[in-house]
């Protein structure tokens, strides 16, 4: 039986101001859903796993949480998880019990933690909701101590431009967030101005392994579909010069 074309869902698009809304309203299912998206940057961070042991983590726009286990299971010594959403904050409370982990609500570019009290930050699948990187990434190079690190990962803006965005389906509608595009070169310009080196970058491909795990991203075959970067804050006064 072939669908009508009147029975396609009906779609809602949101604008930049209500992201934070759209999460909440997705939350509840967050988890539930087959986001390849989702998948493909937990199949990058198995292939490079986060290098956190003995370390404070700081997730921005940590969503419903999915990250703590992983840290704090790679030897991370605490995790603080930020996020703008009350409710993929009260999923992300739900499913992680460690007292390591502690939640709070708040703003990625301006957070009100203490300033050089992690040793990591982390951000995943957030940029797209940004219009402008200089105060988050200016923010996370407040919250770095010397010498701290960040991994980002994103929706490479490869697939950005092919059509690929936030979205879900939430009973007949389909929500769509705004999306943000932003290109690697000015990523890794806004993470130069805030004082982050880049020390790595990987675009992996729709193609081979990614694939293979992501079948959903069949569509994109050939196209780089994870952007994984990592930048170092400055090193402590005369680390240089030591042996």
């Amino acid at each position: 039986m072939t669908r009508d074309h009147d029975s396609a869902p009906r779609q809602v698009y949101l604008a930049p101001s209500q992201t934070l809304d759209g999460y909440d309203r997705w939350a509840d299912h967050y988890d539930r859903m087959d986001n390849p998206m989702v998948a493909a940057t937990a199949w990058a961070l198995a292939e490079v796993p986060l290098d956190v042991a003995g370390a404070r983590v700081v997730e921005l726009g940590c969503g419903t949480g999915r990250h703590a286990a992983l840290a704090l299971a790679a030897g991370a010594a605490a995790y603080t998880g930020v996020d703008g959403s009350p409710g993929m904050l009260a999923q992300a409370r739900a499913r992680t019990a460690d007292p390591r982990a502690t939640w709070r609500a708040g703003d990625v570019a301006a957070t009100t933690l203490p300033a050089g009290g992690f040793d990591r930050a982390l951000i995943v699948l957030v940029l797209e909701h940004v219009v402008d990187l200089a105060p988050v990434f200016a923010e996370v190079a407040r919250l770095l101590a010397p010498g701290g690190r960040l991994r980002l990962l994103e929706i490479h803006p490869d697939l950005l431009a092919a059509g690929a965005h936030a979205h879900f389906h939430d009973g007949e509608v389909e929500v769509r967030f705004a999306s943000v595009r932003h290109d690697v070169a000015a990523i890794e310009a806004a993470l130069a101005a805030a004082g982050l080196t880049v020390t790595a970058r990987r675009e992996p491909m729709a193609d081979g392994a990614l694939l293979a795990a992501v079948p959903r991203l069949t569509k994109h075959r050939g196209r780089r579909a994870v952007l994984d970067l990592e930048a170092t804050a400055p090193a402590p006064r005369g680390a240089a010069r030591r042996r």
